[in-house]
């Protein structure tokens, strides 16, 4: 199986801010207690991937497997690189809310626009584009109708993890169509 190093600590480094912000939040009313159990539900509920499904071998499979995994190294590249970029700028004391919210913003519609651009030949090559296109277009709309911190992150952790349970059973199904095909597995590079 092809590790996502970065996806991995991305998706850790989320469940861990969701689940510390539900966590501090501390009540002293019973409603609000009330409330940050069903924040804390919400999010375990959102986590909570499909399990995979099984699809029929086409003779179109290496076609989009070799697309999406493509795709998926491409992307976790920019990824790692505008995290890179912000993580530098804010050790500098330089990261502003704009331009962490702008660079993620930009990462989104990165995303969006090289899912869009994939053209699938098989159901589930097709499966996994929608998965993954609905996550981020489900992202952009929440940076686009919620604050941040100066991290570009939002504040808001059930928001912050909504949908992500969509994009984790993304890349279980693909993990799972990869497996099935280890001829498209690469040397590791040292």
């Amino acid at each position: 199986m092809i590790s996502y190093p970065f996806k991995k600590l991305s998706l850790v480094c989320m469940l861990g801010a969701a689940l510390g912000l539900t966590a501090c939040q501390k009540s002293s009313e019973s409603t609000e207690q009330n409330q940050e159990i069903t924040a804390d539900d919400q999010i375990m509920k959102e986590l909570n991937a499909d399990p995979v499904k099984e699809f029929a071998k086409t003779p179109d499979d290496l076609h989009d497997l070799t697309l999406l995994t493509q795709y998926d190294e491409s992307f976790s590249q920019i990824s790692d690189e505008m995290e890179d970029e912000l993580m530098k700028l804010r050790d500098e004391g330089k990261l502003t809310d704009e331009f962490a919210t702008q660079r993620k913003r930009d990462n989104i519609q990165s995303a969006l626009s090289m899912l869009k651009e994939l053209e699938m030949k098989t159901e589930q090559g097709r499966y996994i584009q929608t998965l993954m296109y609905n996550y981020w277009d489900n992202q952009a709309k929440i940076y686009a109708e919620k604050k941040q911190s100066a991290d570009g992150e939002l504040k808001n952790s059930s928001d912050a993890v909504k949908g992500l349970g969509q994009f984790i059973h993304a890349q279980e199904q693909l993990g799972h169509w990869q497996e099935q095909y280890p001829e498209l597995k690469k040397p590791k590079q040292p």
